[in-house]
């Protein structure tokens, strides 16, 4: 008897399908779209010593601790030859600005009598 009840309770207990595929409630909860992606289940250790060492990490997580690792040296280096090439732009235009200002020094000389009236 209680099976038959049962049976027919959840007979008719149905979802739409399209309703389990709209994540938009999750976006609005600002969740991600796959709920085993992340989260405290996910992230943690999955166990603990007790006499306090650390557990080691995880394949995904030692994966992603190297990329990010890369990823932290390659801005590093990608950073320090931009200043160089800020450098060495700003000694460009510092190099031709004196060029150009020796070459104006040299063409605008006084001539002649003023040269000695000056003196």
């Amino acid at each position: 008897m209680l099976g038959t009840n049962l049976f027919r309770n959840i007979r008719y207990f149905s979802t739409s399908y399209c309703l389990r595929l709209d994540m938009s409630w999750r976006t609005l909860k600002k969740l991600p779209l796959n709920p085993m992606d992340r989260g405290v289940l996910t992230d943690g250790a999955d166990y603990i010593f007790l006499d306090g060492r650390p557990t080691p990490f995880g394949m995904k997580q030692k994966r992603k601790l190297l990329l990010q690792r890369e990823y932290a040296k390659k801005i590093v280096q990608l950073s320090e030859s931009l200043d160089i090439a800020k450098e060495r732009y700003a000694m460009k235009v510092g190099e031709e600005e004196v060029k150009i200002k020796h070459v104006l020094d040299r063409k605008l000389r006084p001539k002649g009598n003023k040269i000695t009236q000056d003196k």
